[in-house]
């Protein structure tokens, strides 16, 4: 007999989506990739579909923390006329503001207190009416647990559950660890054991018992997640590169709910009245009204980058209208650097020795989208940009050897391996490792000295800056090309290969006037002790040295097939134009050449010449990087070792300054920048958009490249506005976790983002916090169009995260896009 419903379950509602709602929250979240490949990442990606404005205000509520800078901030650039008056008028105009610049000067001078709206979590009402810190003890006890879950090898003795789903895992070591009760939490281990046994189930029937409503959830699962943005991120990296795999994985919810059984387990120590009150407030705080100080921060915000938009505009403006030679004639080198902003600087060093060098930028992978397995080695390295997988493999082998020779040196280098690996063992285990230190530990002394000092010359003598033959002490990433080096051999099939080098070259724009040596330079830098020595490599090659992907380039352009094929399709590479691999050292400055060997006997004077100036450039470039690194007015000799030594130090907390100070993105011909002094701080992307009849490269510069520098920007952004939050505070207190994270100290979460060192010199930012302002030489509608077709662009430039700008009239003409839609002509033109 079916039985009909009664009068109230008819009408009572259903139940509220839980799991969609903590779902749409872990979405909020962006990945953190671990220290081998860490990379930039945009932490504001998982909020990219909402105004830059409303995520200011959001995050505030969220996190309790600004994303923008203080007011005393803003006071030394007005102060320092790095501000203008009329930057601030522009700002009050754009934003149509009923403010005046007047007001906004009278309010940076003397900010008023204001209290803030804010999502509140129940650790934080229950830090708040007891002695007990629980949100620390919460974040120590959770980080932990998953220090010791996420372990990839550091630790000597392995938890047991680890095959095991994070949420399960989880209970099983909750259900017998006493720390939580000796803290405070009464019946812990009892609470856990009753619990779901998966994160599905469980987290509805937690969000139950805290009598929650729909409105202002998300918020509130946002705010949890916050409180350990670290962890939450490294599990959210996890998370997508299963997901790009073909794998699905809930590890980031299963995160969430043991926040929440920890939010649980403090109703205890609560007033149901506080409770109700919470909930009261959160609600509220999900229609919350920008703040009247972060609407203020964010005009003096707007000025900051619009004094920047103005100089960098009147600087284009002028070159356009400096005359400029209309033969191009042959150049003597053509050098293609990576479109990084350190680039920029090399590119200008190298361009001065020599009037008939022309260089060229492209994203540092240059379209090789390749995994690279080292001899010796099984697994490979993805070397192409985080948005990306690797289509092919390129495996190492060592050339003009026999089977018997490659197998012996393998056996050397596996001995040697794990000769280092029983070495770390012994050091590491738990029974010998404070022993080690009392009998061994003093036998490192003389390497410490030696290191700090610089001592052993036999070791670092060697200075040429072009040698085939590297030292891999100050070229780690380098293979040597030597007979007894290992080569890469191609895995791509012949058809591809010429396909490969088909977009390739036209992307970068080099498809005539070829010269008789092409330079493709990769980059990557030389650090000691530097666990962020990642983040300092090539970000196109995700997060590795683009050695590799310059020599499969080169390689592939230089076979006669690839070269025959290329001819059908239009593109004819002279008979006597050969390419060459190179790697660009950041930290030292030097370029390093590969297959020099392979020169061909025709081209050993243009070789000889070329290694002149790659050596004239290294000393230029260095002399331009020393005011920065603190060795103004050294020159010389003193200067060469000095700014070596810096990469060599194993004390030294910062040993070059990476991407910081980056600020604009420029698609445009080398013409409308050469002249320019633009100080390491641009992205330069070759682009002629004439020879982009199908407008295919503005497309893919717009999907790829733009994207990537919008990630480096945003993330030096938020390690510079709240370096405490979204960086990782001082490198001196640094501890590596798992082998795949950083610390702060003994305990914590996991550090999001780059060192304070990195955007910050002890006495002034070296880093300007501006969004990305992107600067493409295209008619307006085609840009129109590849807006109008990709919604992560949109979303990008409609909802204000990077500024969008126009080259027309061959460079003198710029106009600034509109949110929405729409072109203005920029007020420098």
């Amino acid at each position: 007999m079916t039985t009909l419903p009664t009068q109230n379950m008819m009408n009572s509602s259903p139940p509220p989506p839980w799991l969609n709602i903590a779902r749409n929250s872990c979405l909020r979240v962006p990945p953190l990739w671990p220290l081998h490949s860490f990379v930039a990442v945009n932490p504001f990606v998982g909020l990219a579909g909402k105004p830059f404005a409303e995520v200011c205000n959001l995050m505030a509520r969220v996190t309790h923390e600004s994303m923008l800078m203080s007011s005393d901030y803003f006071r030394q650039q007005y102060d320092s006329q790095r501000i203008t008056l009329a930057d601030l008028s522009t700002a009050v105009a754009r934003a149509r503001s009923g403010l005046t610049p007047a007001e906004l000067i009278d309010w940076v001078e003397s900010p008023p207190l204001e209290v803030p709206t804010l999502v509140r979590s129940v650790a934080d009402i229950a830090a708040g009416s007891a002695l007990d810190p629980w949100r620390t003890l919460i974040t120590e006890e959770m980080s932990k647990w998953c220090a010791a879950y996420f372990d990839e090898g550091q630790s000597a003795w392995r938890m047991p559950w680890k095959k095991l789903p994070l949420y399960a895992a989880w209970q099983q070591a909750a259900s017998i660890d006493a720390t939580p009760e000796l803290l405070g939490l009464t019946g812990f281990r009892a609470r856990v054991a009753a619990l779901p046994d998966t994160a599905a189930a469980a987290i509805p029937a937690l969000l139950e018992k805290l009598q929650l409503s729909e409105q202002g959830a998300e918020d509130y699962l946002h705010r949890l997640l916050m409180t350990l943005p670290g962890w939450s991120s490294y599990v959210q990296y996890r998370v997508r590169d299963k997901s790009m795999h073909g794998q699905h994985d809930e590890s980031l919810l299963d995160l969430l709910t043991v926040r929440l059984v920890f939010e649980v387990a403090l109703l205890d120590k609560i007033a149901p009245s506080d409770l109700h009150r919470l909930w009261t407030a959160n609600e509220g705080t999900a229609d919350a009204k920008t703040s009247a100080s972060t609407a203020k921060l964010l005009l003096w915000h707007s000025a900051l980058e619009i004094g920047f938009q103005r100089d960098l505009c009147g600087r284009l403006l002028e070159a356009a209208r400096t005359p400029s030679a209309t033969a191009k004639a042959r150049p003597a080198l053509q050098a293609i650097f990576c479109i990084d902003v350190r680039s920029e600087v090399m590119r200008r060093a190298l361009e001065a020795t020599a009037p008939e060098i022309e260089t060229l930028g492209f994203a540092g992978f240059f379209g090789m989208f390749i995994e690279h397995v080292p001899f010796g080695q099984r697994h490979g390295i993805s070397q192409v940009p985080v948005l990306f997988s690797p289509k092919y493999r390129i495996r190492e082998h060592l050339p003009h050897a026999t089977p018997v020779q490659e197998k012996t040196a393998l056996r050397k280098l596996q001995l040697g391996r794990r000769l280092n690996h029983s070495w770390n063992a012994f050091k590491t285990s738990a029974v010998s490792c404070f022993s080690f230190v009392e009998t061994a530990g003093v036998g490192f002394a003389w390497k410490l000295v030696k290191d700090s000092f610089q001592l052993d010359t036999k070791s670092h003598s060697h200075s040429c800056s072009t040698c085939a033959t590297p030292n891999l002490q100050h070229h780690p990433h380098a293979p040597q090309d030597a007979p007894d080096a290992a080569r890469i051999e191609s895995g791509i099939p012949q058809d591809d290969q010429v396909q490969i080098a088909l977009a390739a070259l036209k992307n970068m724009g080099l498809t005539s006037n070829f010269a008789r040596l092409v330079m493709v330079c990769g980059h990557g830098s030389s650090t000691t002790n530097n666990p962020y020595a990642a983040g300092l490599d090539c970000g196109a090659c995700g997060g590795h040295a683009g050695d590799s992907n310059a020599r499969v380039a080169a390689a592939i352009l230089n076979q006669p097939a690839v070269r025959a094929g290329l001819a059908e399709q239009g593109i004819h590479i002279p008979a006597d134009t050969h390419f060459l691999a190179a790697l660009h050292d950041t930290t030292t400055d030097r370029i390093t050449l590969f297959g020099v060997p392979q020169v061909p006997a025709t081209h050993q004077a243009d070789l000889k010449q070329v290694q002149v100036w790659l050596h004239a450039a290294t000393h230029g470039t260095r002399s331009l990087r020393s005011p920065t690194l603190g060795l103004g007015g050294v020159t010389g000799e003193q200067l060469d070792a000095s700014v070596i030594q810096r990469s060599l130090d194993w004390a030294q907390v910062r040993p070059e300054w990476g991407l910081a100070g980056n600020a604009a993105f420029i698609a445009a011909p080398r013409e409308r920048t050469r002249s320019l002094d633009l100080q390491g701080r641009v992205f330069l992307h070759n682009y002629n958009h004439a020879a982009d009849t199908q407008k295919s490269t503005l497309e893919l510069i717009m999907i790829a490249p733009m994207v990537v520098a919008n990630w480096i920007n945003l993330q030096y952004y938020a390690s510079t506005v709240n370096n405490r939050l979204w960086g990782s505070g001082s490198k001196v207190t640094h501890n590596v976790v798992g082998t795949f994270g950083i610390q702060q100290g003994n305990a914590g979460d996991l550090q999001a983002g780059l060192p304070l060192q990195s955007v910050h010199d002890g006495n002034k930012w070296m880093h300007e916090p501006m969004r990305l302002n992107v600067f493409i030489e295209a008619p307006c509608p085609d840009i129109d169009a590849v807006i109008a077709k990709h919604t992560s662009v949109r979303q990008l430039v409609d909802n204000g995260w990077l500024h969008l700008h126009a080259i027309t009239d061959e460079g003198r003409s710029i106009h600034r896009y509109i949110a929405g839609g729409g072109w203005e002509a920029h007020a420098a033109a």
